[in-house]
């Protein structure tokens, strides 16, 4: 893996741009979505912060340099979801924690909120059981090499693009080449044994034609689902959160609304949901802790949040 140059200027940008976070990690049962909300830059926004941005995407030859504005608009969104496209990210035009993380490449001795996200999610999934304390010492250095051993990718303690892609969207260059492939023979197989089945088929009466039919109807796969979930709250009601969700929802117009943060790879953005003892709710938002079967639930206000705490719930896909 070649590690990217970053100026310095970047480090700076990500200690202020972040420092809020640290606020969330001191508290054990703070909200998880809002924490990634508190770290995103979107469009619409205009500071150095975003400046700093563009001069990353423009040393990487996704901008050019009259498009450094400080502004936060189309031609930087572009650059952004290309990036996040290239390595293998959530395609989404937000600059959130692991496109910041992939661009930074974090490293021994760096010092900031996006190591203490990176720490937290390597200690989700087994790899990591230090401090979260945002140093990237050598126990963070040898977990990540672990990770990166299991997951079959370039073992060199660099938390860069490939390592983010695969650690929270479990993609790279070489399990999505694997998959196309294992689609590609799936494919084929299913169209051999349509071929063998045709006579079959057409001899099948009413009820096996309408079990084809619902077959086809275009469900998600989770739909109808029922899984037992960690459960945590948060609320677009706090400093430095944009209280816009990853699929748009401005949460600052109905602080009563039923959305709910989820990971894409479980319960699909769109769906509809019905959570135990909050009711029915759109699955809306996404979370840098929200990987596997966790769901982050919207409250009005920041004391219900911390009041919700974190439980066990029964989670249903309805649609």
């Amino acid at each position: 893996m070649i590690k990217l140059k970053t100026p310095n200027l970047i480090n700076n940008y990500i200690l202020s741009a972040l420092a809020v976070a640290f606020v969330f990690f001191a508290v054990p049962v703070a909200t998880e979505a809002s924490e990634t909300e508190s770290k995103l830059l979107t469009e619409g926004i205009e500071n150095n912060h975003v400046e700093q941005l563009q001069d990353l995407l423009l040393e990487e030859g996704y901008l050019q340099q009259n498009d450094i504005s400080g502004v936060y608009d189309d031609q930087t969104s572009i650059a952004v979801k290309n990036y996040q496209e290239d390595h293998d990210l959530m395609v989404d035009g937000k600059a959130g924690v692991q496109t910041l993380g992939a661009l930074k490449v974090l490293e021994e001795g760096d010092d900031h909120a996006l190591v203490a996200d990176l720490q937290e999610t390597l200690q989700e999934q087994g790899y990591y059981d230090g401090s979260l304390d945002g140093h990237f010492d050598s126990e963070t250095g040898e977990s990540v090499k672990a990770f990166q051993s299991e997951a079959g990718i370039e073992v060199d303690g660099l938390a860069g693009p490939e390592t983010f892609g695969v650690l929270y969207y479990g993609t790279s260059e070489e399990t999505t080449d694997d998959a196309d492939q294992a689609v590609e023979e799936k494919e084929t197989v299913e169209e051999e044994a349509t071929e063998e089945e045709t006579t079959e088929e057409e001899a099948t009466d009413a009820e096996a034609s309408g079990d084809a039919s619902a077959s086809d109807d275009g469900s998600s796969d989770a739909e109808g689902e029922t899984y037992t979930m960690e459960a945590t709250a948060y609320t677009a009601n706090c400093d430095g959160c944009s209280g816009v969700t990853a699929t748009g929802i401005d949460l600052n117009n109905n602080r009563d609304a039923n959305v709910v943060a989820v990971d894409p790879n479980v319960i699909p953005l769109g769906s509809t949901v019905h959570v135990e003892g909050y009711g029915e709710a759109v699955a809306g938002d996404t979370g840098g802790a929200i990987n596997g079967e966790k769901i982050d639930l919207h409250v009005p206000t920041q004391d219900e949040a911390l009041e919700f705490g974190r439980q066990d719930v029964e989670v249903t896909v309805l649609d």
